[in-house]
Parts: structure tokens; C-alpha cells; sequence
């Protein structure tokens, strides 16, 4: 049983009716965690929904989405009234809100948050391993999301997500609970697919002025027969190290959607974004581990349904 409430403008709840009928997506990037639900409805409260901004649901006495309530509609129909909400996670505020432009002679994660997160009420948990980066400039136009992101990828490695609680997570995903998915077990369908345009198999960084080059590559692909090389130009003051971390990170980011299995199965909330999910179904040839990217959880006239779209357990999510 789904339990649904708005939190409203003046601090105050509102607890939803019953549902009749939702979806919730999740992921762990671009485009942020969404809901969808539709309810049964009585008339009289119409005005006061336009003070929620906040929504929350339970599943089985465990909290499953938070986030911000994007629009509602009152529909009268030949099923006689209802409400239908939609919205998105917590990230919709980083992305709605235009970052002021700066430069940090030294930007840590303290600065970050303190910045470009806490100023919208939202809790930010982990990073303690996040570098301090020199002449960190955030650009005129960015968003605060884009900010957070681009220090917490590019820098230390780690693509920043929401958990259900709505809070920021700046640590890499955990292997978690892992779900076992065989033949027979309720999968009603699945799909696998790869894709090598836009994978890099050689990365070179080298010093704008100065002589200096740091090579990465990636030999699995190279050993597939993948030749695609990008070479990156970066200030004569990164060090070697420094170097050889961004050609890495570039590998990463390539070949994030390079394997994509996409599956589902009946029942709610079966694996979240970034736990392990074993594979194994009967006479197929890429049976395996695989980690969650994107998770998509759905009531309606088919009951209720898990669809999860898998990548390589080592690949950015």
C-alpha cells in the first residue's frame, strides 16, 4: 500500500487520498528522479494545493520518494473526480536555480555545499573523500546541479545523486542488497543492448604550452576492435597525476552507457540506482553482474511492475 502527502508552503501537511494509480522513476543523473499518482479526490481543497511544493510517499512503512511538486490537476470525468500530481526528486531544485558566477582560489566540499547546496534546504551526506581543487570557476549561466556535478565528476570521481530522504549523496554507490533475476521469476520482458559510437578506447592529456603527455587507455575495447582517440589540452600548471585522472575519467564517462540491459519484472521497488543485480536467464549469452542506472516502478492496469535498466557493475551510473 502506497501512503502519499504534500508538504505545503507554510510548513503545514497534507496527506493525499488513495491512490489509484502511480509511477516513480529514478536515476542517478540527468533527467532527476520524477513521480507520477493519481488519486481519488473530493471537492472542497483545490486552493490549498497550491501551497504544496513538497511531495512524499511511503511504501510499506519505508520512504520511497522525496521531492517537489511541479503541477497538479483536478479532473472530473466519467470516473467520476480525481488528482493527478507530478513532480520531480530534490535535484530540481540544483537544476531550477542559475549558480552566481565565482572563482575559489581553493574550492573544497565544504564550499560547495555550503554555496551551491544548503541555500535551498537541501542535506547533503558523504564527499569526505572529495579532493580541494584550485581555481574552481563556476561560469555565468550555470546551474547549481552543474556546479555540484561537474567538482564531485570530474574531480573526485563520483556522479552525485538523491536518495529517497531527498538528501545529496557526494559517496560512490555501494554494492547493496543484490536481486537475482531468473527466468520464471515474473520477468515479462527484457531487452539487451550495446552500443560502441561515442566509446573511447585512448585518452591524451597534454600540457597546453610545455612538453608533457599522459596516455590511458582502455584494452577491453581496444581488444573488441574499438579505435576512437580524444586528446584533451589542460593548463601547463596540472600535475602528472592530476593528468592521468582526467584522461581516466574520460574512459569512464564514454563508455557509460556502452552495455545497457533493460528488464522488467512484477512487483515494486525490487533494486535501486547503483546495487548489483544478477542476471540469469535461461540460454542467454550475457548472463552476469550488472548495477542498476535507472530504476522505473509502476501501478496500473498491468498491477504493480519493477523496470530496471542495468550497465557495468565498473562503469559510471
Amino acid at each position: 500500500m502506497i501512503h502519499c502527502w504534500v508538504g505545503l508552503g507554510d510548513g503545514g501537511e497534507l496527506t493525499l487520498p488513495a491512490a489509484v494509480g502511480w509511477k516513480f522513476c529514478y536515476g542517478t543523473d540527468t533527467p532527476c528522479d520524477s513521480f507520477f499518482l493519481r488519486c481519488l479526490w473530493e471537492r472542497g481543497q483545490e486552493r490549498l494545493l497550491s501551497a504544496a511544493c513538497r511531495f512524499y510517499a511511503e511504501w510499506e512503512g519505508n520512504r520511497v520518494f522525496t521531492g517537489v511538486v511541479d503541477e497538479f490537476a483536478v479532473i472530473c470525468g466519467k470516473d467520476g473526480l480525481c488528482l493527478e500530481l507530478s513532480g520531480r526528486g530534490m535535484a530540481a531544485l540544483l537544476l531550477d536555480n542559475e549558480a552566481m558566477p565565482a572563482e575559489y582560489q581553493r574550492c573544497t566540499r565544504a564550499d560547495i555545499v555550503a554555496d551551491h547546496v544548503a541555500p535551498y534546504g537541501v542535506e547533503a551526506v558523504g564527499g569526505g573523500e572529495l579532493p580541494a581543487v584550485s581555481g574552481f570557476t563556476v561560469s555565468s549561466g550555470e546551474s547549481e546541479w552543474s556546479v555540484v556535478r561537474r567538482y564531485a565528476c570530474y574531480y573526485g570521481g563520483i556522479v552525485p545523486r538523491f536518495d529517497r530522504m531527498g538528501r545529496l549523496v557526494l559517496d560512490p554507490p555501494g554494492d547493496g542488497r543484490e536481486l537475482c533475476v531468473r527466468e520464471g521469476g515474473g520477468v515479462t520482458g527484457w531487452e539487451y543492448r550495446e552500443e560502441r559510437h561515442g566509446v573511447l578506447s585512448q585518452v591524451a592529456v597534454r600540457r597546453r604550452t610545455t612538453w608533457g603527455t599522459q596516455w590511458v587507455s582502455d584494452p577491453a575495447f581496444q581488444a573488441q576492435g574499438g579505435r576512437a582517440r580524444k586528446i584533451i589540452t589542460v593548463p601547463n600548471t596540472m600535475g602528472t597525476a592530476a593528468m592521468r585522472y582526467t584522461a581516466g575519467y574520460q574512459l569512464r564517462a564514454a563508455r557509460r552507457e556502452r552495455v545497457r540491459m533493460r528488464l522488467t519484472a512484477a512487483g515494486a521497488f525490487l533494486a535501486w540506482p547503483g546495487e548489483l543485480v544478477s542476471v540469469e536467464l535461461d540460454g542467454f549469452g550475457a548472463n552476469g553482474q550488472y548495477r542498476a542506472a535507472q530504476t522505473e516502478v509502476r501501478c496500473d492496469g498491468d498491477g504493480l511492475t519493477t523496470t530496471l535498466v542495468l550497465g557495468e557493475t565498473d562503469a559510471m551510473i
